[in-house]
């Protein structure tokens, strides 16, 4: 009987560790390490329920205007970005590379420049310049250069 219990508790280890480790190869996260500079041209606008409970996030999908490689990048959630864009815009985007299913690519934003102005989404960390949600006003200020 003892046996029985052991073994018991080592499958409902084993099955926690295995599901754990799947759900943390669909998420993603800020990488210093993976970050790139890309420039391009915006082909699609897109907002997102990312998170859930959330506001939607803007997504942008972004091709390069040379290779014509194209990138999805996550910006911030609608709330915190006051900058509007347009099918066809110019944008530079310095981010953290990450895969997503299929052969997408994908890049979290830190910063982007358009039409002069740069926008600090994130520190050099990549921790983003909204947290502490929607009312903290200061927290938003501090981000902005533009």
């Amino acid at each position: 009987m003892r046996r029985i219990w052991i073994f018991s508790l080592f499958l409902i280890f084993a099955g926690s560790y295995i599901f754990t480790s799947e759900q943390k190869k669909n998420e993603h996260f800020y990488n210093v390490d993976k970050e790139i500079k890309i420039q391009g041209t915006i082909s699609e606008i897109i907002l997102e329920p990312r998170y859930q409970g959330s506001a939607p996030f803007l997504i942008l999908l972004l091709e390069q205007d040379e290779s014509k490689n194209k990138y999805y990048v996550e910006v911030s959630p609608t709330w915190f970005f006051e900058q509007d864009f347009h099918k066809g815009e110019q944008l530079s985007v310095i981010g953290s590379l990450y895969s997503g299913q299929g052969d997408t690519q994908n890049i979290i934003a830190r910063e982007m420049q358009s039409k002069g102005k740069t926008m600090v989404l994130r520190d050099k960390r990549g921790f983003p310049n909204w947290r502490g949600g929607q009312n903290n006003r200061q927290m938003r200020k501090k981000g902005k250069r533009y």
